[in-house]
C-alpha cells in the first residue's frame, strides 16, 4: 500500500427536492483505502467522488471538510 503524500477525500452527493446534499470522508490514507471507498456501492443513488482537500473545500466549504467523518470510521459505518 502507498500511502499519500497529499490528502485525498471523498465527497457523497446526492441531489434531494432541488438542492445538493454532501458529506465529507476521508482523509484517507492509502490510493487504495481511497480507490475501495470510491467503488463501494450506496443504496440512496448518491455520487461518489475522490479529490483534493482544497477541492472539497471550493465544493462543500471548509468547515464540512473540517467535520469529515474519519476514513478509518467510514469503514466501520458501512
Amino acid at each position: 500500500m502507498r500511502k499519500r503524500k497529499n490528502s485525498m477525500y471523498g465527497v457523497s452527493s446526492k441531489y434531494d427536492f432541488g438542492q445538493w446534499n454532501h458529506i465529507v470522508y476521508g482523509p484517507f490514507e492509502t490510493e487504495s483505502q481511497a480507490q475501495e471507498w470510491l467503488q463501494a456501492e450506496e443504496y440512496d443513488f448518491r455520487e461518489r467522488e475522490l479529490m483534493s482537500k482544497s477541492a472539497a473545500i471550493r465544493l462543500v466549504g471548509r468547515k464540512a471538510v473540517e467535520n469529515a467523518i474519519p476514513a478509518k470510521l467510514e469503514a466501520i459505518i458501512w
